[in-house]
């Protein structure tokens, strides 16, 4: 008994100054780096934005794998064996190599009610005020099929990231969940260049060569004044269209507010196939491109898009903010600010200063 509590005191002497001295270290560091990534996050105050957070966690046993999840489902334990719902494959990945960008997430699954989905962190957003009116349109116009666009606070294993825009593909299901068992393709246009993909982010080459190899070049639907009007203000340098899996196999306007080839080439680090056509010209710029005097809106739905927007607007600045403050882009974000709003300046709209 003596023997034991000479040994604890020996013990307690010996890793008291090692101790102090851990401890001393980590007040020094914290004076020398107060601007560290883990501080900044520790003192930001992520206030209600008006946007949904989401939470991508990694799976701790299958690599590439995670769930997407709202905040209460990403509170885990490890004895619990239950999983906040079915993994999804995810990917991260830098869509351009400015200094200072942020990666994007790409997550995929088969399963009805998942997909093949994006988040794009909002530097990569070419205009901040399309979103809001591809969503307008969206909600208004359920015929059209757009798949969800949508702002998000995106946090990956519970660590803020920041403001991304969650953007989806359409979807298209197994054949054994009711699908035809074929996937619709998205034809992307620039110039006489006509790049490919299917609905699950895979390169294609099936329906659009089918069709041309039978000699039927396929016909562009004629859109709906509201599509039209929204395709026309559509951020990206290229049209985007989606060619049905069921005959005819015709064409639909697609107006995804980011660039899919360009998303394909930084995920898989090389182009979609690509064809060349002279026809290309009139899907691209065809009737539709013409502008009207009239907006594709009874006076209700312009008086609801104006107020929502006012909403809309407010939400966007604070998560904009926390966003910027977090990583440090504040001043440059400001000066972005300007530059991202030219889908909505013929309506008169505009974001809030920040």
């Amino acid at each position: 008994m003596i023997f034991r509590g000479r040994l604890t005191s020996f013990k307690a002497m010996t890793f008291w100054p090692a101790g102090s001295a851990l401890a001393m270290a980590a007040c020094v560091l914290a004076l020398v780096l107060p601007e560290t990534r883990s501080r900044r996050l520790s003192n930001l105050d992520i206030g209600p934005t008006g946007f949904p957070d989401t939470y991508i966690m990694f799976s701790k046993s299958e690599r590439g794998r995670c769930f997407v999840v709202d905040r209460r489902d990403s509170t885990t334990r490890r004895y619990d064996p239950n999983t906040p719902g079915r993994k999804w494959d995810c990917s991260q990945f830098r869509v351009s190599d400015r200094p200072g960008g942020l990666d994007a997430w790409f997550v995929r699954s088969k399963r009805a009610g998942k997909g093949t989905v994006f988040f794009v962190p909002v530097e990569e957003v070419r205009d901040w005020t399309y979103p809001f009116l591809y969503n307008f349109v969206r909600e208004r116009r359920p015929e059209l099929n757009l798949p969800p666009v949508g702002w998000t606070q995106l946090f990956v294993n519970r660590i803020y990231h920041g403001l991304y825009l969650r953007v989806a593909l359409p979807f298209d299901p197994r054949k054994k969940d009711g699908g035809s068992g074929i996937l619709q393709e998205i034809l992307t246009v620039r110039g006489d260049r006509l790049a490919q993909i299917d609905t699950r982010f895979h390169a294609a080459r099936r329906l659009y060569m089918d069709s041309v190899a039978a000699s039927r070049f396929p016909a562009l639907r004629d859109p709906s004044p509201a599509l039209a009007w929204l395709a026309r203000r559509c951020p990206t340098d290229a049209t985007t269209l989606l060619m049905s899996n069921q005959p005819p196999h015709d064409l639909s306007l697609l107006p995804l507010p980011v660039s899919l080839p360009d998303l394909y080439e930084a995920l898989y680090g090389r182009p979609p196939h690509e064809f060349k056509d002279g026809r290309l010209a009139q899907w691209s710029r065809g009737p539709w491109r013409a502008e009207t005097a009239s907006l594709p809106f009874a006076d209700s739905e312009l008086a609801t898009l104006r107020s929502e927007f006012e909403e809309h607007a407010r939400s966007f600045s604070n998560a904009l903010r926390s966003h910027a403050e977090f990583h440090r882009t504040l001043t440059a974000t400001r000066a972005l600010l300007p530059q991202r709003q030219h889908a909505a300046a013929g309506l008169l709209l505009r974001l809030e200063e920040m």
